[in-house]
C-alpha cells in the first residue's frame, strides 16, 4: 500500500497540511511523526511542525518501520549515546546537534560527557575523560579516553595538529572558487565572544580553515572542511567572512535554517591510537544537511 501523500495547494505550515492529510489525528501525534522522521517534504525528511511548505510541494507520511528509531534511554532517563568506536582505551561517540559536550558552570545534567560516562560505566566499568569539545550546535565525532594517560596522549596530538579533523557544512550561496584556505585570526572578546581580527589589527590567535566544494544545491553549497587549528567558532567565522555563512548560524550568519539546526557536522577524525596504529573514525553526514542543501527557495 502506498504511503499517504498530498500536494500542497497553497503555501502554509507543515502541521496544517498534515492535519488535512490526516484529519482524525491529533496535532501532538502529527508532531511525533515529524520527530520520528516519518514526514517527507519533496522527498526530504521534515524536522519542524512550523516548517514552511510551498505550493506544489509533496508531503508524504511514512510507516513506523520506515521512520527513525527514537533515542534509547537508560534507567536514569538520559538517552544512550550513539557509539562510533569503542575499545579498552578510547570511546568515540556521535554528538547530536544542540547538546553540550560538557556541562557549563550552570551544571547541566544531560551533556554528551554525561551520556558517555553513564554508558561506559555500564558497559565497560570504566570512567571516561573528555579529550576535546564540539560547539553545542555542531554534531559529529567526539573522542573520550578511558584513562588520564590516554587522554593526555590524544590531547598532545590535537595540540601539535597531527589530528586530521574533517567537517561538512551547508553554506548559503556558492564560493567564487572551488577550494581555498581561510587564515583570518580569531580573538576572544572580554564578554567571551569571538570575532575575526581585521587587517592591520594586532592580536588574536592563528586559525586555518581549508575548504573545498563537494556538492551544490539550488541556493546552498555543501563544503568539505579541514581545520588545522581548533578555535572556537572558527569555521562559522571563516565561512561568514567568505560571504557564505553556515546555514542555521544565528550569530554570524543569516538566521535559522529550515531544518532548525546549525548545518555543521564533524564527519571524520584521523589520529594515532595509543597502540601506535593510525586510525580514522567517521560519522555520516546527517540527512538534515542534505534537506537544507536541496532547498529550492528561502
Amino acid at each position: 500500500m502506498a504511503n499517504p501523500r498530498m500536494e500542497a495547494e497553497e503555501k502554509g505550515h507543515l502541521i496544517d497540511i498534515l492535519s488535512a492529510l490526516h484529519p482524525t489525528a491529533k496535532k501532538n501525534s502529527l508532531r511525533r511523526m515529524i520527530d520520528h522522521g516519518r514526514v517527507l517534504v519533496d522527498g526530504n525528511k521534515a524536522s519542524r511542525a512550523k516548517e514552511t511548505v510551498h505550493k506544489g510541494s509533496i508531503v508524504e507520511t511514512l510507516s513506523r518501520s520506515e521512520g527513525d528509531a527514537p533515542d534509547r534511554k537508560g534507567s536514569d532517563g538520559i538517552p544512550e549515546p550513539e557509539v562510533l568506536y569503542d575499545d579498552s582505551e578510547i570511546l568515540v561517540v556521535n554528538k547530536p546537534a544542540g547538546l553540550l559536550s560538557v556541562a557549563t558552570p550552570r551544571g547541566e545534567s544531560d551533556t554528551m560527557f554525561d551520556r558517555a560516562l553513564i554508558w561506559s560505566s555500564k558497559n565497560s566499568s570504566t570512567r571516561v575523560h573528555l579529550v576535546h569539545r564540539l560547539d553545542r550546535e555542531t554534531s559529529g565525532c567526539l573522542i573520550l579516553a578511558k584513562s588520564t594517560k590516554v587522554r593526555d596522549f590524544l590531547q598532545r596530538q590535537f595540540k601539535d595538529r597531527s589530528v586530521e579533523r574533517i567537517y561538512h557544512a551547508v553554506v548559503f550561496g556558492k564560493p567564487s572558487t572551488k577550494s581555498g584556505v581561510q587564515r583570518a585570526r580569531v580573538k576572544e572578546t572580554r564578554d567571551k565572544r569571538v570575532r575575526l581580527i581585521q587587517k592591520g589589527e594586532r592580536g588574536g590567535k592563528e586559525a586555518i580553515t581549508n575548504w573545498s566544494i563537494e556538492q551544490t544545491g539550488p541556493i546552498h553549497t555543501l563544503i568539505r572542511i579541514k581545520i588545522d587549528t581548533g578555535r572556537r567558532a572558527q569555521i562559522r567565522l571563516h565561512m561568514s567572512d567568505m560571504g557564505c555563512p553556515v546555514s542555521g548560524d544565528t550569530r554570524y550568519g543569516r538566521g535559522k535554517a529550515s531544518v532548525n539546526r546549525l548545518c555543521l557536522h564533524a564527519s571524520s577524525l584521523g589520529f594515532e591510537h595509543p597502540n601506535g596504529s593510525r586510525m580514522r573514525v567517521q560519522s555520516e553526514i546527517p540527512s538534515q544537511l542534505f534537506s537544507e542543501l536541496n532547498r529550492k527557495s528561502l
